[in-house]
């Protein structure tokens, strides 16, 4: 029996794909895009109220919207996704006369944010500790494609973990403000454009979308 060395290539190059690790923490560079999430320490909540959802974007607008653009964004009861993109160099220069490390920053910037809403959560909460675990994840996104897929991903996040029955239903999203004409810091037009407008986006989102055509090499749902 012959081999055929072309099939042979072939599943090698699929399970270097499988194989390939994620870098979960991949450092932050000026005009990249990125997928960052986090969730509850021992995957206890992060929002307990209503209040809670509002008090912490207001605390992202105060410690990160200098820096990162975003696009979409989703807060679940114990954890949160963001696709986000570091602003330009020359942008975020303005912002000081010192010569920034840009990921040492935002690093710096995301502690502020997640001990801020931390202490107010454990005094509100009457509990102690960490309310994060203990490093958030970022993805750096290199592939058109998978943009499409991740606003999708992270706009049915709720229903894939049975919050809700559509994503119409979840107050805690991005997808009604990209659907309206309201106010936002969202970069909501450029979004839009990606998709062609928005009707097409919201076809899109009538899409079932698995885990694994997100990523090229999947990512690992007990995270997300």
């Amino acid at each position: 029996m012959s081999i055929n060395f072309s099939e042979v290539s072939k599943s090698l190059n699929i399970l270097n794909m499988i194989t390939k690790k994620i870098d979960y923490h991949a450092p932050f560079e000026y005009e990249s895009f990125y997928h960052i999430y986090n969730r509850g320490n021992n995957k206890e909540n992060l929002f307990y109220e209503p209040k809670n959802y509002t008090y912490f974007l207001e605390n992202w607008k105060k410690y990160l919207a200098e820096y990162l653009d975003v696009y979409t964004f989703c807060l679940l009861p114990n954890h949160f996704h963001f696709l986000s993109q570091v602003k330009p160099e020359k942008h975020i220069l303005s912002l000081s006369k010192k010569i920034i490390d840009i990921n040492i920053l935002l690093e710096e910037q995301f502690r502020r944010l997640f001990i801020t809403y931390s202490q107010a959560i454990n005094k509100a909460q009457n509990r102690t500790g960490s309310l994060f675990q203990k490093r958030f994840k970022r993805i750096k996104l290199n592939r058109d494609e998978y943009f499409y897929r991740l606003v999708h991903y992270i706009h049915y996040n709720p229903v894939h973990h049975r919050f809700c029955n559509s994503v119409e239903d979840w107050k805690y999203s991005s997808f009604k403000l990209i659907k309206s004409n309201k106010p936002t810091l969202l970069k909501r037009k450029d979004l839009l454009n990606w998709f062609g407008g928005l009707k097409q986006f919201l076809e899109f989102h009538k899409k079932e979308l698995k885990v694994s055509n997100i990523y090229p090499f999947g990512i690992d749902e007990a995270e997300t």
